[in-house]
């Protein structure tokens, strides 16, 4: 399986060397062109631009800092929008409010695209690990279709039905784990 990846930093690094590990081929991107190295070195191609890696790959996986980040990487210039139509699918795996993954859902499915919406659990070593859990929600036959590379980098995937439920699930765990 093939996919793109957008982010490297702390978790992010860690998934796309877990993907890299398990056979995927991994296209990578961050803000931040230089911390794509290691990935390269360890068998990963590189994009210039979260369009390259759309336009490239079937599937792309973004894990970023915060909201703004999520946003300007789908809706900024060279940004997945502008590459993204019908049979491509994009996961976001940043931890963002439900309004957040709710516009972005919204402008990935009216270029026909498919969106999941999938906060992790988990720090530095899970992610390192592959245990980190998954609290995916949005399109299920995406969710179905990426589920080998969630086995990869999570021990536990929950599949919470429709856009906003994985972000308010994160919310709970959160509260729950005192973070």
């Amino acid at each position: 399986m093939e996919v793109g990846f957008l982010g490297l930093g702390i978790m992010g690094k860690a998934m796309a060397v877990n993907l890299l590990r398990n056979g995927f081929k991994v296209t990578v991107w961050n803000r931040t062109l230089s911390r794509c190295e290691e990935l390269v070195e360890q068998g990963a191609s590189i994009g210039s631009t979260p369009a390259e890696i759309v336009k490239k790959c079937n599937y792309t996986i973004a894990i970023l800092a915060d909201p703004p980040a999520a946003l300007s990487v789908v809706f900024g210039k060279d940004g997945v929008l502008e590459q993204m139509c019908t049979g491509k699918g994009y996961i976001d795996m940043s931890t963002v409010d439900t309004i957040t993954s709710t516009k972005i859902n919204e402008a990935i499915t009216e270029k026909e695209g498919r969106f999941l919406e999938a906060p992790v659990s988990g720090s530095k070593k899970p992610a390192e690990d592959g245990q980190l859990i998954i609290l995916a929600a949005g399109d299920k036959s995406l969710y179905d279709e990426i589920m080998p590379s969630f086995d990869v980098m999570g021990k536990k995937s929950f599949f919470l039905g429709e856009v906003g439920n994985g972000a308010k699930m994160k919310l709970v765990v959160n509260m729950i784990m005192g973070r």
